[in-house]
């Protein structure tokens, strides 16, 4: 039983008169469950609801480094915005230039927006640019180590070395030390990658110096600083002991995985609010002031402060649980498996209409399918792998409390989505990220809040794999439902022309052996008398020799019209009709039959035949000599009804030459 729903005439008539009137500005990023996205998003969807604007959040979830295949079926769904409808625009390139796919982007912005891009955190000629400049970077951990600590002796691992970000934390290195007279070496500076690869060179290289290890190592990131720490590990270095190590950009525990490093808390929410400051000054014409960013030290236990995991976050590991989804990750959640069992897309959505809990206090959500999402079990190499189809079906949509599944509901691509021109009370962001297996593009769905709080779940990658998986899973069974039918009909077809004559449409020879036994069969089993019927063309050899083998077959055609005008209005398992041979024929009647009955049988045979030589203007007559057996199967066999009517019908054959040479 499925849940109450509008249908699609309601849903439609509910919002036919809306005028979208709030301004809408797109953010294209990626990797957007990551703690520095949501962070800027946070920052981002504030100052929108501040402006009363609409966002529209265009995201991959994976960085450069997975497969080909399919980081571009990621990297599709920037395929689907449609520029020229969203007033402004705010690009978050920095992993989003790792794609080669992507660096595109640029020039594409220029061709077609029709508003006015903002790029974020980084430089992109012709198009002004938010950084995070403003902030400290390095410098809350140098005042820590310096002031705190005493620290003088301090190394700097930085990231790749034309990477913006790893420039701008080096030079508030380089100021920090030069500010405190501090001397920055050359063999104390070293370029990492932002992530956990490095950590055993650079030690390396430390402990190969001549003046050995420094007293610290600042570094640019959180992943370079535990990169860093599993090296002092494995090499029975004590931290902080023997090393100190920092880090850059944490989330301050919001991960369930301990942060155990000295750290600063980049303020990014100050980033997406001035770039929503920002793209708002150059739509409305006005200056509007920029937030000064406040990032904050968060001490750890890599630092002689000691202050580990457990004394600064275990007051609120419940809390951190619940955030982190371990509700999604109960054992008992079973989405992948209730998903794939459903045999119907309707039951498949209605399944993860419920799932929908997962993701906690959402407004609304959206499944978008292309209209040849389904593909062909036939040709399963030819789908589709970029772009989207021009018309989109919203077979999915939930706004509040009211949920719709509408298979045939279809939208253009141009609209990209229905319910973003919907009018609303409240200023709303919707994250479109896409649906796809591997390379195999099927749509794109949109997770939907109103207001201003709101934060993208840190599992909704898991979720939203899983709803990929279930729909490919949806995907196959339909085609295989599809293919099965065209194999049973193909079956069904042979098996027809197997027992069936091709020149008159009644069963054949073999038709007879099958279907006859089975009459016999089912009379003998439900009580019923049968009637055999045994037919035999008259002088088929003369009009053929006379008037051609095509001639012969239009005789052979209503005599076997005749037959079915005998059988009447039955085609079933108790009324057949048969060619048995070249001229020969034969009804099967499996019922009770008044002699009356079989008499006007006889007789609409006889009328058929009469009919057909009135109107048909040929030189030959079309008549059959025909005899009738009827008797209790219960006291018989087929052959002797056969034997009895073919007896009958040699009677007829007789009675019809005679009368042939009495007028000649």
């Amino acid at each position: 039983m499925f849940p109450a729903f509008s249908t699609a005439a309601l849903w439609r008539a509910r919002y036919k008169n809306m005028a979208k009137k709030r301004k809408t500005i797109g953010v294209i990023t990626t990797d957007i469950y990551e703690t520095y996205q949501r962070n800027v998003m946070r920052g981002i969807q504030r100052e929108a609801a501040a402006q009363d604007y609409d966002v529209v959040v265009f995201s991959t979830f994976l960085k450069a480094g997975m497969w080909f295949g399919y980081l571009a079926a990621e990297q599709n769904i920037y395929n689907m915005i449609q520029y020229d409808r969203l007033d402004g625009i705010i690009l978050m390139p920095d992993h989003l230039m790792e794609f080669e796919g992507s660096r595109k982007l640029p020039e594409i912005l220029k061709k077609r927006c029709r508003g006015p891009v903002v790029v974020l955190d980084y430089q992109i000629a012709d198009f002004p640019c938010v950084m995070e400049e403003g902030s400290g970077q390095l410098r809350p951990v140098l005042e820590h180590l310096y002031q705190e600590h005493g620290i003088t002796d301090i190394a700097c691992m930085t990231g790749m070395e034309e990477h913006p970000h790893a420039r701008q934390r080096l030079q508030s290195y380089r100021d920090f030390m030069e500010e405190h007279g501090l001397p920055v070496k050359s063999d104390r500076v070293f370029y990492g990658d932002f992530w956990y690869n490095k950590g055993e060179e650079v030690l390396e290289s430390l402990l190969q110096s001549p003046e050995g290890l420094p007293q610290a190592v600042c570094c640019a990131s959180d992943n370079m600083g535990i990169s860093l720490y599993a090296a002092c590990r494995k090499r029975g270095i004590n931290v902080p002991r023997d090393l100190v190590i920092t880090g850059y950009d944490s989330d301050s525990g919001g991960n369930v995985l301990p942060h155990f490093l000295t750290s600063v808390v980049k303020d990014s929410e100050s980033l997406g609010v001035n770039a929503v400051r920002r793209l708002a000054s150059l739509l409305e014409g006005k200056e509007i002031p920029m937030t000064q960013p406040q990032d904050r030290l968060a001490p750890g236990s890599s630092c002689p402060c000691g202050i580990g995991w457990e004394e600064s976050q275990a007051d609120h590991l419940e809390e951190q649980f619940s955030q982190a989804g371990f509700g999604f990750y109960h054992e008992c959640n079973f989405m992948m498996e209730d998903g794939i069992a459903m045999r119907s897309l309707e039951e498949c959505l209605w399944k993860i209409d419920w799932y929908l809990r997962f993701l906690g206090d959402i407004s609304g959500y959206s499944i978008c399918l292309c209209q040849d999402w389904q593909g062909s079990a036939r040709d399963n190499e030819k789908y589709r792998r970029e772009g989207y189809s021009s018309q989109m079906k919203l077979i999915y949509h939930r706004y509040g409390e009211n949920r719709c599944v509408d298979l045939q509901r279809e939208f253009p691509l141009s609209d990209m989505l229905p319910s973003l021109w919907e009018e609303r009370a409240q200023s709303t962001i919707f994250y479109v990220t896409p649906l796809h297996f591997m390379d195999r593009c099927m749509g794109y769905s949109a997770m939907m809040f109103e207001g201003e709080s709101s934060d993208i779940p840190s599992y909704y990658w898991d979720w939203l794999r899983n709803l990929c998986n279930i729909l490919e899973s949806m995907r196959r069974y339909l085609n295989l439902e599809k293919l099965n039918e065209s194999l049973t009909e193909a079956y069904l077809l042979m098996e027809r022309n197997a027992v069936t004559d091709e020149l008159t449409g009644l069963y054949n020879r073999k038709g007879f052996v099958l279907y006859t036994r089975q009459q016999l069969e089912l009379a003998a089993r439900e009580g019923l008398e049968l009637v055999v019927l045994v037919a035999d063309l008259n002088d088929l050899k003369g009009i053929n020799d006379c008037y051609g083998h095509m001639e012969g077959d239009y005789a052979i055609r209503h005599a076997a019209l005749a037959i079915r005008a005998f059988l009447g209005q039955e085609n079933s398992l108790y009324a057949r009709g048969y060619r048995t041979g070249g001229d020969e024929f034969a009804a099967v009647l499996a019922m009770r039959i008044s002699q009356e009955e079989l008499a006007g049988r006889m007789e609409a045979l006889e009328a058929y035949l009469e009919e057909i030589n009135l109107r048909s203007g040929k030189a030959f007559r079309v008549s059959v000599s025909y005899g009738i057996s009827r008797e209790d199967p219960a006291h018989t066999d087929l052959n002797h009804l056969l034997q009895r009517a073919d007896q009958l019908m040699y009677q007829a054959k007789q009675n019809y030459k005679r009368e042939q040479k009495r007028k000649t």
